[in-house]
């Protein structure tokens, strides 16, 4: 008898077996791909949140160099507060015009702000003693850059007080020089700003020292979780996203030693008799930016620290 042939194929243990081995290997190689995947993601949002930190430092690093250009010793140029959730407010200030206008009546006034002594309000001291404070002449004022900045669209005033060491934002419109007599100078303005009051209360006062600057002033703060910057006042815009903290250190020049860090807020208020710390003093700020980057299991968290100089601090008057 010729003997019975053998059919060729797989038994159901064989299958079994080459399945159990398939799907061994399908796992491994599908673990393998998920892990790539979570460190590619992981990875991903590293480099995001390094390159926003990154930018926004840069950023921090060119106006804090420029904060403070054409400004003097008590002007506010560098301000550093906290807000309610222990987050840094820095306000950065610079001159856009080499010297500021006296303001040499009460404001708010109808007319514009007076920045010369020709034609403002009549004294009322006996024997022509002005009303007017010193720092107020009767010469013209000259106004062409002034003209040509605000025709340009540089519209951001601010007021300071000096004496009071206070200070308020306004937008500037323009200016006007009255040909005949008594020729008085004016600078238009709109918006409400606080009551200014230069004027001398005695015969041998001075006057407050209140003056009008054309200035850039940039403002960074933490608004929902994200660092925003707002410019001359202006509604702030986003600049780094996912920010967890932000922080600013402002350290002083210490007459013996290594620099000392400042008390918040910075500067702080005059008090009499003893010497108050301004802008001019400062060594360095040292700037700490958390932020987040990712979603879920991905999610990144990085904190970079920078010190930032300002130069203008270290400059003449």
């Amino acid at each position: 008898m010729r003997p019975a042939t053998r059919t060729e194929g797989f038994t159901l243990i064989e299958l079994l077996v080459g399945m159990v081995l398939l799907a061994i290997i399908l796992g491994v190689v599908l673990n393998t791909t998920l892990s790539t995947m979570t460190l590619y993601r992981t990875d991903q949002a590293r480099l995001g949140a390094n390159r926003n930190a990154r930018s926004t430092l840069d950023i921090l690093n060119s106006d804090i160099q420029q904060a403070g250009e054409r400004l003097g010793e008590s002007f506010p140029a560098i301000t550093v507060t906290k807000d309610a959730a222990g987050n840094s407010v820095l306000t950065l200030r610079r001159g856009l015009l080499d010297a500021p206008l006296p303001v040499c009546a009460p404001l708010p006034n109808a007319d514009g702000i007076y920045v010369t002594a020709n034609g403002t309000v009549a004294s009322p001291f006996p024997a022509g003693i002005s009303a007017l404070p010193d720092s107020c002449g009767t010469s013209a004022q000259d106004l062409s850059a002034w003209r040509s900045q605000i025709s340009s669209g540089v519209t951001s005033g601010y007021l300071y007080d000096v004496t009071g060491n206070v200070g308020s934002s306004l937008r500037l419109s323009g200016t006007e020089t009255q040909a005949a007599a008594p020729g008085r100078q004016t600078v238009k303005y709109s918006g409400t700003v606080g009551a200014y009051n230069p004027r001398k209360t005695t015969a041998s006062d001075r006057g407050r020292d209140i003056r009008l600057y054309l200035l850039e002033g940039r403002r960074y703060g933490v608004t929902a979780g994200n660092l925003t910057l707002s410019v001359n006042d202006a509604p702030a815009q986003d600049a780094t996203p996912r920010v967890l903290a932000f922080r600013v250190v402002p350290y002083l020049r210490g007459k013996i030693g290594s620099p000392v860090p400042a008390a918040l807020p910075f500067p702080p208020a005059p008090v009499v008799g003893t010497e108050t710390p301004t802008w001019k003093d400062l060594a360095y700020l040292d700037v700490t930016l958390s932020v987040q980057q990712g979603q879920g299991r991905n999610t990144v968290q990085r904190t970079f620290t920078e010190r930032l100089t300002p130069r203008n601090a270290n400059s003449s008057e």
